[in-house]
């Protein structure tokens, strides 16, 4: 059990640097978007010239960063959680209402990511482009949008199996580091 354990920790690790690693890149990307719209309102102000594709693009980038910030956001414990019955249970209670939620997000994960496999199948089939004058191959985009979604999916899994590896070895300080609500957000509660 304590190898399993300790391989679990090990993919939970890796994990959390991979959604780091997308998330400073999903940063980057978002940065260039900014400076490319305001390079492009400079010159529609300076020249009367605007540039093309940055509505486009610009949307593109934020699909694929929610797609894969999710990930980030789940495994930083930063999402926000209304909380109003969690706190007036029991330790125990709270750690298994944690797992539940971890669970059922899991399973909205995979029904996202498998949803959203479809809409990237019909884009290839029919070689779909944007009706932009860019006329973007559609694939591109929603490939990467795709694997953002597959990753949120893989990221629940991982921590919903370290999550069930630690109630079945009584771990509770492991279920409410990977599952239970940030500290900082239980502290701001009680003030």
């Amino acid at each position: 059990m304590t190898t399993t354990i300790h391989a679990l920790d090990a993919v939970v690790t890796a994990t959390r640097w991979v959604s780091r690693l997308a998330a400073r890149l999903m940063g980057l990307a978002l940065l260039a978007v900014v400076l490319f719209i305001g390079a492009e309102i400079l010159m529609r102000q300076l020249v009367g010239h605007a540039l093309s594709g940055v509505h486009e693009y610009s949307g593109y980038v934020l699909a694929v960063l929610s797609a894969w910030g999710i990930s980030h956001t789940l495994l930083e414990r930063a999402h926000i959680r209304i909380d109003v019955v969690h706190g007036q249970l029991s330790p125990r209670s709270r750690q298994m209402l944690d797992i539940i939620a971890l669970l059922a997000l899991n399973l909205v994960a995979w029904t996202i990511a498998i949803n959203a496999y479809p809409v990237l199948a019909k884009s290839l089939a029919n070689n779909s482009t944007a009706n932009t004058p860019l006329a973007t191959p559609l694939w591109i985009p929603q490939a990467f949008w795709l694997a953002g979604y597959l990753w949120f999916a893989i990221t629940t899994s991982v921590l919903g199996l370290r999550v069930l590896a630690a109630l079945f070895a009584r771990d509770a300080a492991t279920i409410e580091a990977l599952a239970g609500p940030d500290k900082g957000e239980t502290a701001q509660e009680a003030n």
